[in-house]
């Protein structure tokens, strides 16, 4: 976490997916690494599986208990005090075990890459629909984002020319419709 008092926060609350991101600064693709807050309303199920394909993750449970999932090995699960490290290339998952309590994890990833940039622009596209990252309505956007990272960041357990695809066509479908604009190219 920051270790600086006067480092910026930077919060993207995704309340319809019951998620929170704090950031400690803007993104540094060259840092060797990033790490933020991250908090889970009870009986979330996080992301899907996905995969770093460039980055080391790690996540340290703060608080609730927290199930990793990791492909080719026993789902794990964590309280306080734990972690959970997957490699790079790995595909994986997480989410709050508890249907009661929040789950809190401090991730880090290293390299940070443009991994905070990227999920700047998942979330405030979806903050500036009002909406759930798993609503349908925004999948040309956010493929347009998949696809602008999809070095670093890849759909988990999907073959890769059908990631491709799948993203290349959400790409099209976005620039047709003009949402590709209000999103931008990725900066480097």
């Amino acid at each position: 976490m920051p270790t600086d008092v006067n480092s910026k926060e930077i919060v993207l609350n995704l309340e319809k997916d019951g998620e929170v991101f704090v950031f400690y600064g803007d993104p540094d693709n060259k840092a060797p690494s990033v790490t933020f807050k991250s908090v889970w309303a009870p009986n979330t199920t996080g992301p899907g599986f996905h995969v770093h394909t460039k980055q080391q993750e790690t996540f340290y449970v703060v608080s609730g208990t927290m199930v990793g999932r990791m492909k080719g090995h026993k789902d794990v699960i964590l309280g306080p005090g734990e972690s959970f490290v997957v490699p790079p290339g790995a595909v994986h998952t997480f989410y709050n075990a508890s249907k009661v309590e929040p789950l809190e994890t401090r991730i880090t990833l290293e390299p940070a890459l443009d991994f905070q940039r990227f999920i700047t622009e998942m979330a405030m596209v979806t903050i500036s629909k009002n909406g759930s990252q798993k609503d349908l309505s925004l999948l040309p956007e956010l493929g347009y984002i998949m696809w602008k990272y999809r070095d670093e960041q890849r759909i988990g357990g999907m073959p890769l020319f059908v990631e491709n695809m799948l993203l290349g066509t959400l790409v099209v479908i976005a620039k047709l419709t003009g949402k590709a604009k209000k999103i931008g190219t990725r900066q480097r």
